[in-house]
């Protein structure tokens, strides 16, 4: 028996997607030794005590907790707030409205994904900051919650678009079979629908997660900016700092100091590792879906 040859065809076009193919993994790869090569000094520094470390004094010693913590904190909850709000806004999409009107969410939905990070951030300043100190009685409205929520309403249109598409990846066979069966179009939605697109879900979250932990200049306008855990861990009207705020504030005041430079870069490596690990993930799981 012939075996079939793993690429039969090896056209211009193949040579021209394979070099684009080797191009983008080749720049990935190359970021990514650059950030471990430029993370050495500090290694040598402070030991891998680093990643836990809880004091970032430049010039004298740099721990990456706080803003690790910030990262996790602040993208937890942009999800915790965001989850609702995109999966109802996706099944009401997919399931419910008219294909005309579906496609005029979808695009509105796609526009508000591209729109630039720096408008948020302005809108964070002039509403979310405000709105939070006046309801909740602070002192200074940019906490670790403005970010979280500032990030949630970024992070909507990615999340609800996505997971828009893994529920119509599911066939229609399988929703005429359920209401043949007598379940009701909610029934059919939330026992057969979204179990079969849950990969797809999972994966338009990861996604999500994904932009949310990169995100820098809107995150730096409101989450305050001190480099501490806060005292409890769990205050999140307290002001803190995650990893790309902290590298927006000081990659140009460091630029040339090896240390604190070094220490940025770390932090970048950090993040990169985080992302890709997210990003990899959804990737994953929505390919799994279709």
């Amino acid at each position: 028996m012939n075996k079939q040859p793993l690429f039969p065809e090896r056209g211009p076009a193949f040579w021209l997607t394979g070099l684009a193919a080797a191009i983008s993994a080749g720049t990935i790869g190359l970021l990514f030794v650059s950030l471990v090569v430029e993370s050495v000094p500090v290694f040598k520094s402070e030991g891998v005590s680093f990643l836990w470390g809880t004091d970032w004094f430049a010039g004298e010693v740099y721990g990456a907790l706080p803003m690790i913590y910030g990262s996790l904190m602040v993208t937890g909850l942009a999800v915790v707030m965001v989850l609702p709000f995109a999966l109802g806004s996706a099944i009401l999409t997919s399931e419910f409205l008219s294909g005309r009107v579906r496609l005029v969410v979808k695009a509105a939905m796609e526009l508000l994904a591209g729109v630039p990070g720096i408008l948020y951030g302005l809108m964070g300043i002039a509403l979310l900051a405000v709105w939070v100190r006046d309801l909740f009685g602070l002192i200074d409205g940019n906490t670790l919650f403005t970010a979280g929520l500032l990030l949630a309403v970024m992070i909507l249109p990615t999340v609800m678009t996505l997971a828009e598409d893994a529920l119509r990846a599911v066939p229609g066979e399988t929703r005429d079979t359920a209401l043949s069966l007598g379940l009701t179009r909610m029934e059919t939605v939330m026992q057969v629908v979204v179990p079969q697109a849950l990969p797809g879900l999972a994966g338009a979250v990861f996604l999500g997660l994904g932009r949310a932990m990169g995100e820098t200049i809107a995150v730096m306008l409101v989450i305050g900016g001190i480099d501490r855990i806060p005292q409890p861990w769990f205050d999140l009207f307290a002001s803190g700092q995650n990893i790309p705020s902290k590298i927006g504030r000081e990659a140009a005041e460091a630029l040339g100091f090896d240390l604190q430079w070094s220490a940025l870069i770390a932090l970048g490596l950090v993040l990169f590792v985080m992302v890709m690990t997210l990003t990899t993930a959804g990737h994953f799981l929505l390919r799994k879906a279709r």
